[in-house]
C-alpha cells in the first residue's frame, strides 16, 4: 500500500470534517437505494400520507365538537395532531394514532390484511431510521415524562390490532380472503385453445391474406390468432398483463439454436421491462437473467413457440411489411381492421376478448388476464407430469419473484391450492382414490403399477370418447357435391352448421372467399391520435403539413383512395378533422395569438375546437338522416360529445 494511501486511511475525522459529512451523505444515499424498492417506497407514502389525512381529519372534528384543548378521557389534542410528524419525534399519542388509523382502514372500511401489513411496515420505516436506533426496536412509553423509547408501530395495542385483524380475515374462511385471480388450470387452457382451432383450424392463420374477402373474416382470423398466441405466452412466460402486451418485435429474437450436441431450435425473449427482481439490486447473477429460450413444447396447447412465430407471420403477411422494431407484438386491433402497431392492445380490449372465449368454449368461471400467470405457475410446480415439475428456486426465478420478496407471495400462487386440494374430500366418490395426503400431490398413484380398478376406469374413459366421436359423425351435415363449373365454395362447412356440431356460438360467419374482389390492403395507412394534451390542434396543423415518416407523405398530399370509399371510416374522419383546423388557421394568417384569441378553447378541448370552427363558419353539416343546421353546432359546442 502507498504512503499516500496510507496516510488517507490514518486521517483523523477532525481534521476534515467536510469528508466526514460528504461520506456520511454518501453512506446515507447509498444505504437507502440498495435496501429499498423504488415501488415499496412508493407504497408506504401512500400509506404515510393517508394516515396523516386521517388524523388531520380526526383532529379538526375534535375541534369542532370543543375537543380543541382535552377531552374527557385526557388526550390532548394539539399534541395528537403531531403524533405521525415525519421530522420530529413520535410523542405519547404515536401509538394511539396508528391504533385509530389500523381500525378505521381495516376493521370500518374493511380492507384486508395486505393492506394492515402495509400501513404497519411503512410507519415501522418511518420511526426505525429516525435519530439513530432510539425509535427503533421495543416500545416504551414514560407516563410521567411522556417520553419515548423504540417504536410507537410495535407498541402492545397495535400488535394487537393487527392480530385482531388477520383472526378476522381468516374467520370468514379461506376463500373469503383470497382476492386474486383464479389459477387457469391446464384443462381450461386446453379447452380454450382447442375450442378456437375448431372454428378457426390453423390453416386460416397460414392462408395468403389477400383472400380475405370481408371485414368479419379478418377479425375472425386475428383475434383467433392473437388469443392463441398470447394465451400461450401468458401461460408459459407468466407474465403480467402489461409486460406482455407491451412485447415489441426488437423483444424477439428468431432462429436461434440451442447448444450442443442437440442444437434445438428456440427463440429468445427479451422481457426488459419485467416487474420484479431480476434487474434489481441484491441480484448478482449474469445480465441475461431477463432473457427466456422458448422451445416446442410436447403439449400443443401451450406451446409458445408454434403459435408466437404463428401469429407474427399472420400479422406481417396482412400488414405486408414486417414488424419494425417498436412494433407490437401484440398490437391494438381496431373494429374497424386498422391496426396500429406501436399501441399495445389495451387491458379492457384483452379481458373482453378473454370473456368472450370463455363464453365460447363454455367455461363458466370468469378468468383475467392474470389467471394465466397463477395457472402457469402452479402447473409447473405441482400438476405438470413426474420428473418434469420444477424446483420452487426455478419458479420463483421463472416468474421473476424477487429474493427477498414476502413469502407470502409465493405461497398465494402456489401453496393455496395445494392446501385445499390435499385437506379437501370432495372427490371422495371418484373411482380411482387418488388419496392426496399419503404423497405430494398425490404422486404415488401415477407412479405406482396399474391396478385393476385403473384399467378399467381406462377402458370406460376409451369407451366414452369412441361414443362421442360415433354421435359427432353421424350428426354431422351432409355437404352437397360442388358443382364443378361454378366457382369453388369454401372448403369449411358452414360457419352456422359447425358450431352447432361443436355445441358452441360465435358472432363472426364467414362469407364465401372470392378472389376477385379481396379487401384492398393499404399497409400501415393510419392516423396517429392527437392525444389530450395541451396544443393538439398544432399538433393536427402538423399532421396536416409534415411528411409522415410511415408513409411518405403529409395528410394534404395522400391519394383519394386513402381515405374514401372503404377508407372512410378508418381514417376519412379523422383527416377531415385536421383539414379543418388547417384551412381556419391558413384563414386567420397562420398567426397563433389571433387563432387562440378567436378560439380561447383550443388548447383544452379539440373537440369544442371543431365545433367552433364550423358554427363560425356557418358550416351545415350533413348525415344519412339529416341535415345538422348552425343551430345545432351551437349546442354541440356547448355540449361536445365527439372525440378526435
Amino acid at each position: 500500500m502507498s504512503t499516500k494511501a496510507q496516510a488517507k486511511i490514518t486521517l483523523a475525522p477532525q481534521d476534515n470534517p467536510e469528508t466526514v459529512t460528504a461520506l456520511q451523505e454518501v453512506q446515507q444515499s447509498e444505504v437507502k437505494r440498495y435496501t429499498t424498492v423504488k415501488n415499496t417506497e412508493k407504497a408506504y407514502n401512500g400509506h404515510l400520507t393517508r394516515a396523516r389525512k386521517f388524523l388531520e381529519n380526526l383532529v379538526a372534528k375534535r375541534r369542532a365538537n370543543g375537543e380543541g384543548k382535552i377531552c374527557a378521557a385526557g388526550i390532548q389534542t394539539d399534541e395528537l395532531a403531531k403524533a405521525l410528524d415525519g421530522d420530529k419525534p413520535p410523542n405519547r399519542y404515536s401509538a394511539l394514532a396508528v391504533e385509530l388509523f389500523l381500525t378505521q382502514r381495516c376493521l370500518v372500511e374493511g380492507l384486508g390484511v395486505s393492506t394492515a401489513e402495509g400501513i404497519h411496515g411503512a410507519l415501522c420505516t418511518l420511526w426505525d431510521k429516525m435519530d439513530g436506533d432510539r425509535y427503533a426496536g421495543k416500545y416504551e412509553l414514560n407516563e410521567a415524562t411522556g417520553e419515548v423509547r423504540g417504536c410507537p408501530a410495535r407498541a402492545p395495542s397495535v400488535t394487537d390490532v393487527l392480530y385482531c385483524i388477520k383472526i378476522r380475515a381468516k374467520s370468514r374462511g379461506a376463500s373469503a380472503v383470497r382476492n386474486h385471480a383464479d389459477a387457469m388450470t391446464i384443462e381450461e387452457i386446453q379447452t380454450l385453445m382447442r375450442w378456437s382451432t375448431s372454428i378457426c383450424p390453423d390453416e386460416m392463420l397460414t392462408a395468403d391474406p389477400k383472400t380475405i374477402t370481408n371485414m368479419e373474416d379478418l377479425m375472425f382470423r386475428l383475434e383467433h390468432g392473437f388469443m392463441r398466441a398470447f394465451m400461450s405466452s401468458a401461460f408459459t412466460l407468466w407474465t403480467r398483463c402489461f409486460e406482455l402486451a407491451s412485447l415489441q418485435a426488437q423483444d424477439i429474437e428468431l432462429d436461434c439454436r440451442g447448444p450442443a450436441p442437440y442444437y434445438a431450435p428456440h427463440f429468445k425473449v427479451h422481457l426488459n421491462h419485467r416487474k420484479g427482481w431480476q434487474q434489481e439490486k441484491g441480484y448478482d447473477g449474469p445480465r441475461t437473467s431477463n432473457v427466456y429460450d422458448i422451445y416446442k413444447q410436447d403439449i400443443p396447447e401451450i406451446d409458445m413457440f408454434t403459435h408466437v412465430i404463428r401469429w407474427k407471420t399472420f400479422l406481417e403477411n396482412y400488414l405486408g411489411v414486417p414488424l419494425g422494431p417498436k412494433d407490437c407484438l401484440f398490437p391494438h386491433l381496431a373494429v374497424n381492421g386498422v391496426i396500429r402497431g406501436t399501441r399495445a392492445m389495451s387491458y379492457d380490449s384483452l379481458q373482453a376478448l378473454l370473456a368472450r372465449f370463455c363464453d365460447g368454449a363454455g367455461i363458466q368461471k370468469r378468468y383475467t388476464t392474470h389467471s394465466f400467470r397463477r395457472g402457469g405457475a402452479q402447473y409447473r410446480f405441482m400438476f405438470a407430469p413426474i420428473g418434469m415439475r420444477w424446483s420452487l428456486n426455478m419458479i420463483r426465478w421463472w416468474g421473476g419473484w424477487a429474493v427477498g420478496e414476502h413469502v407470502d407471495t409465493l405461497i398465494k400462487y402456489l401453496v393455496d391450492s395445494l392446501q385445499s386440494f390435499e385437506n379437501g374430500h370432495g372427490d371422495a366418490l371418484h373411482p380411482v382414490p387418488i388419496q392426496p395426503t399419503m404423497s405430494f400431490m398425490g404422486d404415488h398413484v401415477a407412479a405406482g403399477a396399474v391396478t385393476g380398478v385403473e384399467f378399467r376406469q381406462f377402458g370406460h374413459s376409451v369407451n366414452r370418447k369412441f361414443d362421442d366421436l360415433v354421435t359427432l359423425i353421424t350428426s354431422a351435415p351432409r355437404l352437397a357435391k360442388p358443382n364443378v363449373n361454378e366457382r369453388a365454395a369454401p372448403t369449411r362447412p358452414d360457419t352456422q352448421d359447425y358450431n352447432k356440431i361443436q355445441g358452441i356460438t360465435y358472432q363472426y360467419q364467414l362469407a364465401d372467399m372470392d378472389t376477385t374482389s379481396a379487401i384492398p390492403r393499404l399497409p400501415k395507412v393510419s392516423i396517429a391520435p392527437l392525444g389530450r394534451e395541451r396544443g393538439a390542434w398544432r399538433r393536427a396543423i402538423a399532421q396536416w403539413e409534415e411528411v409522415d415518416p410511415v408513409t411518405g407523405l403529409a395528410l394534404k398530399d395522400w391519394p383519394s383512395e386513402w381515405y374514401r370509399d372503404d377508407q372512410r371510416l378508418k381514417v376519412g374522419s379523422l383527416r377531415s378533422q385536421r383539414q379543418i383546423i388547417f384551412e381556419e388557421f391558413e384563414r386567420l394568417g397562420r398567426d397563433n395569438d389571433l387563432f387562440l384569441a378567436k378560439y380561447p378553447d383550443a388548447d383544452k378541448s379539440l373537440a369544442k375546437l371543431l365545433s367552433a370552427i364550423r358554427y363560425n363558419n356557418g358550416a351545415r353539416r350533413s348525415s344519412k338522416n339529416r341535415i345538422i343546421s348552425p343551430k345545432k353546432l351551437n349546442n354541440e359546442r356547448r355540449h361536445p360529445h365527439s372525440s378526435v
